[in-house]
């Protein structure tokens, strides 16, 4: 009977506590608890450190705002130092708690309450990493906006607060999940599989939507747009005003605003009528249709003179005057010139004085214009 007796003790393997180190309190288990002399003494020393870690964290904070103040000319510094500043009134704390525990480890294990306290304090911990890193992401958020600065396209400035959103939606949720995690490491592989499942199914329900935040995505990405441009989606034309999550906003010509979905948007053939290097203007000069072949020519002539360098006129783009068709009821002289730089109320302006010249300049060459017909103008 000895002999089975010591045969299965040494094929038994001996229980081995698992190891439980939390951060900086080290291990907890091998802990020989002691009796304390005087636990009001603890207790008051405990509650001062405490005090001491929340007021110096508190001056800290009113001491680095002010001096991120002075540093307005830097805005990833000042960013950067606000940030530090913001933690600490949780970090220290925080980081003081710890060291108490690991301090008054004896006592705490004699008392019972060891686990119990270093699993608190190290769940307080990691909230107090969450929220510093909630404040610390301001620092690339801060470049990032001094990046979009930098760039003429204003949608970059879009993009840097949902940037920014993203990322503190992030830090919390993982934040979150770790501290659950420590509490419960079961529970948090439960809420993982559950947050999958959601995520799925929400995958499913809002396709529109998550179509729809790719395609500002996308927009952001492509850039063929920035907010004030002119632009022509096929279907409408007008200012862009705003660019969102869901939909971007134009201002139509009439003034109405409209809200295109971004999923659609994204897809379109989208005409960029701000970003054009000129404006082409183009009109028909209709003369009688027994007009003189001597006279035709001198009317084209005539034209050809009053283009010469006008006003937006660029050497690559010469104005074209030319006869193009005899019509039932009229000569037709097509005009074309091109109009640099692309504005397009000098545009206007300038087409207007350039009808008047070409009308007066006939009338005084007593050559005739067609009484019938509408001028076509593209």
């Amino acid at each position: 009977m000895f002999l089975a007796e010591a045969a299965t003790t040494s094929t038994t393997p001996a229980a081995v506590t698992p190891p439980n180190n939390p951060f900086i309190v080290g291990d907890i288990h091998n802990v020989v608890g002691r009796a304390p002399e005087d636990w009001v003494n603890i207790v008051i020393h405990s509650v001062g450190y405490i005090a001491i870690a929340f007021l110096v964290g508190w001056v800290a904070k009113k001491v680095l705002r002010w001096t991120a103040d002075k540093f307005s000319a830097s805005p990833i510094i000042e960013a950067t130092v606000a940030a530090v500043g913001k933690a600490l009134p949780t970090i220290l704390p925080a980081y003081t708690i710890l060291y108490l525990i690991k301090d008054n480890k004896p006592y705490l294990a004699y008392a019972g309450s060891l686990e119990f306290t270093a699993l608190s304090g190290t769940f307080l911990c990691s909230l107090a990493h969450t929220s510093a890193m909630f404040y610390l992401v301001a620092i690339p958020i801060a470049w990032a906006q001094k990046v979009a600065d930098q760039t003429e396209n204003k949608l970059d400035d879009i993009l840097v607060p949902m940037f920014a959103t993203v990322v503190r939606i992030a830090v919390v949720l993982v934040g979150a999940f770790k501290a659950i995690s420590i509490v419960d490491p079961k529970a948090s592989d439960a809420i993982l599989g559950l947050l999958a499942g959601a995520v799925v199914g929400l995958a499913f329900a809002s396709q529109d939507t998550i179509k729809n935040v790719f395609g500002a995505v996308m927009l952001i990405i492509d850039q063929p747009f920035t907010l004030g441009d002119i632009i022509n989606t096929g279907t409408h034309e007008g200012k862009v005003e705003s660019l969102g999550l869901r939909s971007t906003t134009i201002v139509l010509l009439d003034g109405q605003k409209l809200a295109i979905p971004n999923g659609d948007l994204a897809t379109r053939a989208i005409v960029n009528i701000t970003r054009r290097d000129f404006i082409r203007g183009q009109d028909l000069v209709h003369l009688e249709t027994n007009t003189p072949a001597d006279k035709i020519a001198k009317a084209v002539e005539l034209i050809r003179e009053t283009l010469v360098n006008h006003e937006g006129y660029q050497p690559s783009h010469p104005p074209l005057v030319h006869v193009t068709e005899f019509a039932d009821w009229a000569v037709n002289i097509r005009v074309m010139y091109w109009y640099h730089p692309a504005n397009a109320v000098r545009q206007l302006d300038f087409n207007q004085k350039l009808i008047l010249q070409i009308s007066e300049r006939l009338q005084k060459a007593d050559i005739r214009m067609a009484a019938q017909g509408t001028p076509q103008t593209r």
